[in-house]
């Protein structure tokens, strides 16, 4: 996914593996769901929205990847709400390629990499003054 790719960049990550587990790096954006992505495991990146729901946190959607090799595959999906749906195959979901592809296009579409990169430029110029 080359939004988040960009996204981590922005952040100052060369890669998924700069990344602590459990250390989400979060886009915020105004009338849009915040984007969520973080490291799971060694191998393992979440990229998720998420929304609250009688306080319960719900996904839509979150896409767990296996980023061993340089290509990212995605080995679970899950979505709340309706329809509810949750996916996990750990050779890979052959069918959510199409539309990890295209989330990827809308997350660009939608401004998140520009965003970061104002948030995180933001968040250095902060951290240089204290």
């Amino acid at each position: 996914m080359h939004t988040v790719r960009s996204i981590l960049a922005a952040a100052g990550y060369d890669g998924v593996d700069e990344l602590g587990v459990n250390e989400p790096v979060v886009v915020e954006r105004e009338s849009l769901m915040d984007l969520h992505i973080e490291k799971l495991a060694a191998d393992r990146l979440s990229v998720a929205h998420y929304y609250t729901q009688r306080g319960d946190l719900m996904s839509d959607p979150e896409v767990v990847f296996d980023t061993a090799g340089d290509d990212w595959t995605p080995i679970e999906y899950t979505q709340h709400g309706f329809p509810q749906v949750h996916q996990y195959d750990g050779d890979g979901l052959d069918d959510a390629a199409g539309f990890v592809d295209q989330w990827d296009d809308t997350l660009d579409d939608q401004g998140f990499i520009e965003h970061a990169v104002k948030q995180y430029e933001l968040d250095q110029e902060q951290s240089e003054l204290s």
